[in-house]
């Protein structure tokens, strides 16, 4: 059976998420280890979850534009909401208590939306 070309968006979403996500956890492990070697405080560690936000995301956003003929934008962020919907829900899973609708979610959601829209502007 031959795919659809929203079957092969959908791939290639999916693949994009999965480098996406590779990248996320290899620099958590990265700050992670400055923690323990520096002992970084909770200032550091905040701000350098968002920028790996920032950078996961937008590389998300650029791999998955590559396949777009146009508005490649609305792709990097789709790529970026696909992310942040994804974070979501593993901090619903392991937080019970977890908020969605919170400040620093929403602030997530919007640098997630521009990191992977800025990725497909520049794919």
């Amino acid at each position: 059976m031959k795919n659809t070309w929203g079957t092969e968006r959908l791939i290639a979403l999916f693949k994009c998420l999965m480098a996406a996500y590779l990248i996320t956890g290899a620099l958590l492990l990265a700050v992670a280890g400055l923690l323990y070697k520096f002992s970084l405080g909770e200032n550091v560690v905040d701000i350098s979850i968002i920028v790996i936000y920032c950078i996961s995301s937008l590389l998300a956003g650029l791999f998955f534009s590559k396949g777009a003929a146009s508005r490649r934008f609305i792709w990097g962020m789709a790529a970026g909401a696909a992310y942040f919907a994804i974070i979501c829900a593993v901090s619903i899973f392991a937080d019970p208590v977890f908020t969605p609708v919170s400040n620093s979610c929403i602030t997530t959601l919007l640098i997630c939306l521009g990191s992977g829209m800025l990725g497909g502007m520049l794919g």
